[in-house]
């Protein structure tokens, strides 16, 4: 059975939220069964401008749902040249860190900037989820054996060598991927392969959306695409989370 958690979801801090919020998420949570539920806004600087306000209406939230759910505090924050680029000392202060790549400098190598990018996020000892790996803004991405080869237009060709090793890195550093509803990503073939290395998974809607929660079903059909049956699966624990 898949797991009853969310641990990538938007609230009123993001910018690109649409009809979600702190507590509108908690109860719908409640309503759809979920049992553990992370906030997770977009960390674009080292000290986003938002955070006293978000730790305020997360406690708020927290004790009106006491007993019903289990509400942490996380942050999707953002990888940029290898390093997430909010300072640590705020991440300590978070239940989850989702790490993701948002987009791609023009002018480089774009699977060489992806590993990078990616291997920096796990190594980094604070990101605890791979938000979206094989999606980044204005790319379709891509897996290929062999090299990577020259790039074509907006499409990210990457080596399955280099999703290996981020898999495996991933798999001794406890770093989750997640089955990202919002986006519908990874790729199949990504998650044929973190269940075969053994890298811990993470149903996630990353909702912008109330409409996006609880979406059971089609993490099911992610995993059927994948050719991968969910006992099949290693779930992230949330009880060693925080």
């Amino acid at each position: 059975m898949i797991p009853r958690i969310d641990l990538h979801v938007h609230s009123q801090f993001s910018p690109c939220a649409e009809n979600v919020s702190v507590r509108g998420d908690a109860a719908l949570a409640v309503e759809k069964g979920i049992e553990v539920m992370a906030i997770t806004d977009h960390g674009t600087e080292p000290q986003p401008r938002w955070l006293d306000r978000y730790f305020a209406e997360l406690e708020r939230v927290r004790r009106e749902f006491e007993g019903r759910l289990t509400l942490l505090a996380g942050m999707e924050v953002d990888v940029v040249d290898g390093r997430l680029v909010v300072e640590s000392g705020v991440l300590r202060r978070l239940d989850v860190v989702v790490a993701s790549v948002h987009e791609i400098p023009q002018g480089v190598d774009a699977a060489g900037y992806w590993r990078r990018c990616v291997l920096g996020a796990v190594r980094s000892g604070s990101a605890r989820v791979l938000g979206h790996p094989t999606w980044i803004y204005g790319y379709r991405v891509e897996l290929v054996e062999g090299e990577a080869g020259a790039p074509e237009g907006r499409v990210v060709r990457l080596p399955v060598e280099h999703v290996l090793e981020v898999l495996d890195e991933a798999r001794e550093a406890g770093v989750a991927v997640e089955l990202n509803y919002h986006h519908r990503d990874p790729n199949p073939l990504f998650v044929k392969l973190a269940v075969e290395r053994g890298v811990e998974l993470v149903p996630d809607s990353d909702a912008h959306n109330l409409s996006e929660i609880g979406n059971w079903s089609w993490y099911e059909q992610a995993l059927r695409a994948a050719g991968v049956r969910p006992e099949a699966v290693r779930w992230l624990d949330p009880g060693k989370l925080g």
